[in-house]
């Protein structure tokens, strides 16, 4: 591992979560080794880094009380991706094909880092302004793709409940805990 550069401390949240939890995705256990603290003009949300014992990354976005696991996607699997320009004119409804699936556009906002923390699988620039593309599949099925600079990246991955992930060392906040 090497360091890349620095980028601003991430700012305190409500989150239980932090760097240490541990958890469980798809009967496989995971350890959160990073955090991305990203924004937009409407708010902002935690990308958790999350290694697996087999040593494979993914991300745990954790935003409005909603929680998806996704996995970076090969190139091949970016067949459906619209050109940049396309992609930022992208209204929500409008269909794309991922792994050769379909999905729905959702929400399409600019956004950047606000700050990170621990290990990360990727560098995000300080200041780096991002093209998001939020899409929704079949069921469960979610998927977000990252316009940077001069590459495209696609997650694809699910929506996943709280308590299906079976956490443990969760942060403690005033006003959770053990009911009356």
């Amino acid at each position: 591992m090497e360091s890349v550069g620095r980028v601003a401390a991430v700012p305190d949240d409500f989150s239980p979560l932090q760097l240490g939890v541990t958890g469980q995705f798809a009967d496989r256990h995971f350890n959160i080794v990073g955090r991305l603290a990203k924004v937009w003009e409407e708010g902002s949300w935690n990308e958790w880094c999350v290694m697996f014992d087999d040593q494979r990354f993914g991300w745990l976005g954790e935003a409005q009380g909603d929680l998806v696991m996704t996995f970076d996607t090969p190139s091949a699997a970016q067949g459906g991706v619209p050109h940049k320009d396309q992609a930022a004119l992208a209204e929500p409804g409008t269909n794309w094909r991922l792994d050769g699936k379909p999905f729905t556009v959702t929400d399409v906002k600019q956004v950047s880092c606000q700050g990170a923390e621990g290990e990360l699988a990727e560098v995000f620039a300080p200041g780096e302004e991002v093209l998001c593309v939020d899409l929704k599949g079949s069921g469960l099925e979610f998927a977000t793709v990252e316009y940077r600079r001069a590459s495209v990246k696609a997650y694809v991955g699910r929506f996943v409940e709280f308590a299906d992930c079976r956490f443990a060392n969760l942060r403690q906040l005033d006003g959770w805990g053990a009911k009356a």
